[in-house]
């Protein structure tokens, strides 16, 4: 376990904007609380930029909003000058740019560096305009952090293989979720949930997530339920043009983003998750906390791990696998004939059972222990510890 005394610990993200890795830190701050007010421990939160918050930072951790404005050597510049002034003991950070400039100033400083890979690299920035440079620079910089912490076994496997991280400096961190406070917040009363029975679908409203794939499936099915989508972005307006032209415009409910979107997650009946690419898709373990059956793509990575238990699992149109189905990705049929599946008798009783059970295994306390391990572990790696 972590047992320093009078240490201090820098955690460094973009933002704090709405999104899961936004979540993730903020909720390993508050996991993390105990043990760092014991050992007198000095914890920061860096944002990188300056943006509306949608996640709250806890209260006994020392919040700083720099201004780089999304960019990377302005984010280098000033968090430089932020580490060079307060001089932490140890350097955490989140997301790819944070990453990039925290390995790099850990370096320069001799301060050893845990970083955080939320997402699978190589799907993330294969469609991105900047993705060959985002991937040149992961390739470049990753394999000199202290530590790199992915989500799954298959975001590590990535870094392994097409990044240069060694096997060694990896260890896996599931996200964690406290099943009472989500059941909590879903209890919440909301003005607008819908009258009809629906699925969901939640994430934002980006190509990688495929939600007019999830349109097309639902005008193709069976299904005589709605479907119901939370989250903003780009592509709203393609969305709801889709609706129209396949004639479910008045089915399809796209509600925007909701800072508590528990209500509306409890009062479905199952949550479909159409993604080109995961890390560890937090909507899926959050639906199955919440006893909700699952559909979901096979992407990489995540998916497969958490429905199936192995992250190799291989589709090739759909899988009624032991605690969710499990779907090629971006294939209209099988994600259409998912939703039929699901809709037959018993199916979702069946699949509510499972998901409970195989949420349970995704706890505060495993956390906890890795990260405190984690702590420890960079610190004797770090040539002057």
């Amino acid at each position: 376990m972590y047992n320093d005394h009078n240490k201090s610990i820098a955690f460094v993200i973009n933002s704090l904007e709405g999104g899961g890795a936004e979540r993730v830190i903020c909720n390993l701050l508050r996991t993390m609380q105990d043990i760092f007010t014991e050992q007198t421990c000095k914890v920061y939160l860096v944002l990188l930029d300056d943006l509306p918050e949608e996640q709250q930072c806890p209260d006994y951790v020392e919040k700083i909003t720099l201004d780089a404005r999304g960019k990377l050597v302005p984010s280098y510049r000033q968090l430089n000058q932020w580490v060079k002034q307060h001089n932490p003991d140890l350097l955490v950070s989140f997301l790819t740019r944070s990453n990039v400039v925290s390995t790099l100033i850990g370096k320069r400083y001799d301060i050893p560096t845990i970083i955080s890979e939320r997402v699978n690299t190589s799907s993330h920035f294969a469609t991105s305009r900047t993705g060959f440079i985002s991937k040149f620079m992961v390739k470049m910089v990753y394999p000199k952090a202290t530590c790199v912490v992915p989500v799954s076994q298959g975001v590590m496997q990535d870094l392994i293989d097409n990044y240069a991280v060694p096997k060694e400096k990896c260890t896996v961190m599931y996200n964690a979720y406290d099943q009472a406070v989500l059941a909590e917040k879903a209890n919440q009363p909301v003005a607008d949930l819908p009258n009809k029975p629906y699925f969901i679908g939640i994430g934002r409203l980006v190509p990688n997530k495929n939600f007019s794939l999830m349109i097309k499936a639902f005008a193709n099915s069976a299904s005589q339920r709605d479907l119901v989508i939370l989250g903003q972005g780009p592509e709203l307006p393609a969305l709801k043009a889709l609706a129209k032209e396949l004639g479910v415009e008045s089915r399809v409910r796209l509600m925007g983003f909701r800072e508590n979107p528990y209500p509306y997650l409890a009062n479905a009946d199952y949550l479909v998750s159409t993604s080109n690419a995961e890390g560890f898709p937090n909507g899926i373990a959050e639906a199955m906390c919440l006893g909700k059956p699952v559909i979901a793509t096979n992407c990489q990575s995540g998916p497969a791990e958490i429905l199936t238990g192995d992250n190799n699992t291989q589709t090739d149109s759909y899988l009624a696998a032991q605690h969710g189905i499990l779907c090629k990705v971006n294939d209209l049929d099988s994600i259409k004939s998912a939703i039929d599946v699901m809709e037959e008798q018993d199916t979702i009783g069946k699949y509510q059972k499972r998901s409970q059970l195989r949420a349970s295994t995704f706890s505060y306390i495993a956390m906890q222990n890795t990260f405190s391990n984690l702590i420890q572990k960079a610190r004797s790696a770090n040539s002057y510890s």
